[in-house]
Order: structure tokens, then C-alpha cells, then sequence
């Protein structure tokens, strides 16, 4: 465990290095590009400006939605590394258990497995070896199982509120630009339209970057819940053979 936490914040670091040059990179080519064109053509430099200036006005709620992007990709990064280490061949690992002549054998014979699996059912050939009967190790092992539970739902209600969150705040930016695009409206009505529409498509953007914040969010969160589901299936099902295994041994002692 100790290890994993300075491996957590370098990834940290790294995501939040990642995004920030690339939208350093993203400013260097506007700015190159704006620089490149040529001076007949205004209409294509006011159109590049245009862009630049939706997102540069944007306001205080895209650079919460830049934050919430940030915060989103980190946890996805974060929650994909440990459902990928948290997998383990259960099967595998119980044909190393039944071929033990010993529960001392058998623990030492899935010692070094990985996952969720790997770590209850170590927990369970402990208590057994200890002397519990199998009633108990069943019960005992269930805090294991709690603890592990909790280890995989860990940062998913998090990725679940960025999905409902990011288009309301988007939508709250939306609403506040539309708000003061149609103020300039009332000060000096519809003689340019040019401005009113430049105001909406700023506001607008609120709104897809939410979107785009709240989509890969709400893919990632389905997917982890589909991994957890299925890790929690494999574990269940390999300790349940595993308490059969050790309730027959009793019997037969």
C-alpha cells in the first residue's frame, strides 16, 4: 500500500501535465495560425478569432468544467489501472487449492495470486488454518469481502456525479451568456445581430463542454460497474466452492 500511493500521485501529476500541454499546444497553433493568414483575408481571421473568443469568453463556468475534465480523466485513469490489477483467474487458483495435500500448501500455493479473488481466498485459507471451523471462516471472510467491496466502488460515485453535474453547469453558463447577450440586446437592440448571435454561440459552448465532459464520464462509469459486478460474481463463486472444499474436509476428518 505504501507503494501505491506515490505511483497514484505521479500519475496525477502526469494526467494534469498531459492536459495542460496539450491545450498550451492547442493556443501555440491558434495563435500561428491567426499569424499565417494572410492580410485579404479578414473574413477567415475573424472567423478563427471567433472561435478563440467563444472560448476565451466562456467564463467561470468552462474553467470549472475544464477543472471538472481533469479531475473526470484522473479518476477514469486511476479506476482502470485497479480494475485491471483487481481481475484474477479464480478457477486457476482452485485447482491449486484442491491439488494441495495441506492448508499450509494451499495458502502457500496462492500466495502471490492477484486480485480480489486472491486476497479473500488467502483470507479464507488463514482462518482455516488457524483452526476455525468452516461456519465461522465463512463469516470471518465476509469482512474481507465488505473491505474489498468497498476498494472497488471506491471513486465511482464521483465519476457518477460529473455525469449529472457537467451539464448543469453547463447549462447554468448557457443560461448566464444568454442572459447578458440579450442585456446588449436591450441596450442597443437588434441594429448589429452579429453580436447577439456571437454572444449565443459563446454561450453555447458552456453547454457542449459538458457534454463533452459528461459523456465519456457516463461511459466509464457503466463500465467500471459492469467490471466490479463481474469481479464480485468471480469472487463469490470461487469462495463459495472454496468453503465446500473445506466443509468436506472437515467431514471427512
Amino acid at each position: 500500500m505504501q507503494a501505491t500511493t506515490p505511483m497514484k500521485s505521479t500519475l496525477v501529476r502526469n494526467v494534469v501535465a498531459g492536459l495542460l500541454a496539450f491545450a498550451f499546444v492547442g493556443v501555440v497553433t491558434a495563435f500561428a495560425q491567426e499569424a499565417a493568414a494572410p492580410a485579404g483575408g479578414a473574413a477567415a481571421k475573424q472567423v478563427e478569432a471567433s472561435y478563440w473568443d467563444m472560448i476565451k469568453h466562456g467564463g467561470p463556468t468552462l474553467v470549472i468544467l475544464l477543472l471538472c475534465s481533469i479531475f473526470t480523466t484522473t479518476l477514469i485513469i486511476e479506476r482502470f489501472m485497479f480494475y485491471r490489477k483487481a481481475s484474477a483467474d479464480t478457477a486457476a487458483m482452485l485447482e491449486k487449492i484442491k491439488q494441495a495435500g495441506t492448508l499450509s500448501e494451499a495458502l502457500t500455493a496462492i500466495e502471490n495470486e492477484p486480485g480480489v479473488s486472491g486476497r479473500v481466498l488467502r483470507a479464507a485459507l488463514t482462518a482455516a488454518r488457524d483452526g476455525y471451523p468452516a461456519d465461522q471462516v465463512e463469516q470471518l471472510v465476509q469482512g474481507e469481502v465488505t473491505k474489498e467491496l468497498i476498494g472497488m466502488e471506491r471513486w465511482l460515485p464521483q465519476i457518477d456525479s460529473m455525469v449529472t453535474m457537467c451539464p448543469l453547469i453547463g447549462l447554468l453558463g448557457t443560461t448566464l451568456g444568454m442572459i447578458r447577450s440579450f442585456s446588449i440586446v436591450a441596450r442597443i437592440g437588434m441594429s448589429d445581430p452579429t453580436k447577439l448571435a456571437g454572444g449565443i454561440s459563446e454561450a453555447l459552448v458552456n453547454t457542449a463542454a459538458g457534454l463533452a465532459v459528461a459523456i465519456p464520464s457516463l461511459f466509464a462509469f457503466n463500465y467500471f460497474t459492469g467490471r466490479k459486478e463481474a469481479i464480485l460474481m468471480d469472487m463469490e463463486k470461487g469462495l463459495s466452492e472454496l468453503m465446500v472444499i473445506l466443509k468436506s474436509s472437515e467431514a471427512e476428518q
